[in-house]
């Protein structure tokens, strides 16, 4: 297939997708969301299959999930072509110039009048505002977010065995992709590009981020520490984890990491403390450095599905700058929201198995190792269909940042139905009650 051909190709199934059919195959939009993904095997695959697989009963087509691809298989094709082993500030160049390569589908497919599923909503994306799903300047900001999925073949995580979270990992995965986020914000600023990184030192950053989160155990974000840490909070390995219990765990784990300036405050309940964000904003560390703060507010709003009320509300936390996505969902079904259009959320999926990455020197990594931390295509589910479990993320880097997120999120507490409450001094509450929820929603 042609360059050309595979930019027809994407186009059409973006098409297909936004009106409900595939003008050259006549597809359902439920036969295009699950028409195999040929870059993972999907999470109802064993750990020891290497056949593609995009049929989860539990997944896409239960949520009735919208798929756009990038540049549908020729992404694929064209990303196998480009794989080999370079120096690093190569591979940094090779990425920049594997970013601008596609630029002409991009442009064409921004130019080609497709429009969003509601025209009168733009994209909300982390607080950025775009016109189109296939803007190229959306599709670079997309393509830039970390993408943590299944992983298969990884050191086993003792004493069970686990080689493969396939399964019972996915909440695991959003609550890494959501403090991966945060470091992104943290090290590189909201602005960074994956296209970007063709200098030395945001070159190293960005490989010293993503290195965190590979599956080994000397990674401060592995699975293993992550499972592992599991069992203080009463959970197995091998046990999935709620909204709670992946809050409390990264907070250990990136508390504990003495190497970056970013700490994690928990509010539980639904409450944000003001006195307790200050106290660690205000703190200074053995280096001099003041650190950043990573918020996250664990919550439920409903009981089998998100109540209505609360849409708007959720919806509102994607533009607010602070906002580094929302981790959420039940067994076999948790995903990782970053924006909105019009009433459907746009997410990251970690129900897709692939072989684990070794940690290395930096200068052998293989730019396919890379980019499959990288998603490359675009889905939506309906606000309605999104479980009302989650956990949402905002992140400030000073005291005055805080005082800018105080001032938009009261504004936020105080709509018709407020997702959270803040208050200005934590309860001085009785020594033998414990305030922490021990519902793992």
């Amino acid at each position: 297939m042609s360059a050309v051909d595979t930019t027809e190709s994407a186009a059409a199934e973006v098409n297909a997708a936004k009106f409900g059919h595939d003008t050259a195959s006549n597809m359902s939009i439920h036969s295009i969301a699950n028409t195999p993904d040929m870059s993972a095997t999907n999470c109802n695959e064993s750990c020891t299959s290497s056949t593609p697989s995009d049929n989860n009963p539990n997944h896409d087509s239960a949520a009735h999930v919208t798929t756009w691809s990038r540049l549908s298989g020729g992404l694929s094709l064209l990303m196998t072509r480009a794989l080999h082993s370079i120096q690093s500030l190569d591979m940094a160049s090779e990425l920049s110039r594997f970013t601008k390569y596609h630029r002409p589908y991009l442009s064409s497919a921004a130019s080609s009048g497709i429009p969003t599923l509601d025209p009168n909503s733009p994209i909300v994306f982390l607080a950025q505002t775009y016109s189109s799903l296939a803007h190229p300047h959306f599709l670079d900001d997309f393509h830039s977010r970390l993408w943590m999925t299944y992983r298969k073949g990884f050191a086993a995580i003792k004493p069970t065995g686990y080689t493969c979270d396939s399964g019972w990992g996915c909440m695991l995965r959003s609550g890494q992709m959501l403090v991966a986020n945060a470091l992104l914000f943290h090290e590189l600023g909201r602005d960074w590009r994956l296209g970007d990184s063709n200098d030395r030192d945001t070159w190293l950053t960005y490989c010293s981020i993503l290195t965190k989160f590979l599956d080994v155990n000397t990674s401060p974000y592995s699975i293993q520490r992550i499972a592992t840490l599991g069992i203080r909070f009463d959970k197995q390995i091998g046990e999935w984890f709620g909204p709670s219990t992946i809050s409390q765990v990264l907070k250990v784990l990136v508390n504990d990491d003495q190497r970056i300036s970013l700490k994690v405050h928990v509010s539980n309940d639904g409450v944000v403390y003001k006195n307790e964000i200050n106290t660690i904003l205000s703190a200074t560390r053995d280096d001099g450095k003041t650190p950043a703060v990573l918020i996250m507010i664990p919550l439920r709003l409903g009981v089998e599905t998100m109540n209505p009320v609360y849409y708007p509300g959720v919806k509102h936390c994607f533009a607010m700058s602070h906002c580094v996505g929302i981790a959420g969902g039940r067994p076999n079904s948790s995903l990782f929201f970053l924006g909105v259009d019009g009433d459907h959320l746009i997410y990251l999926d970690p129900h897709h198995l692939r072989p684990s990455v070794d940690s290395r020197d930096i200068t052998s990594y293989k730019m396919e190792d890379l980019l499959s931390y990288h998603c490359e295509k675009v889905r939506l589910l309906p606000i309605a269909s999104m479980d009302p479990s989650l956990v949402i993320g905002f992140y400030c880097h000073s005291l005055k940042d805080f005082d800018v997120l105080c001032a938009k999120m009261t504004e936020l507490a105080t709509g018709s139905a407020p997702l959270f409450s803040i208050e200005e001094m934590t309860p001085d509450f009785d020594p033998d009650v414990d305030i922490i929820s021990e519902y793992d929603f």
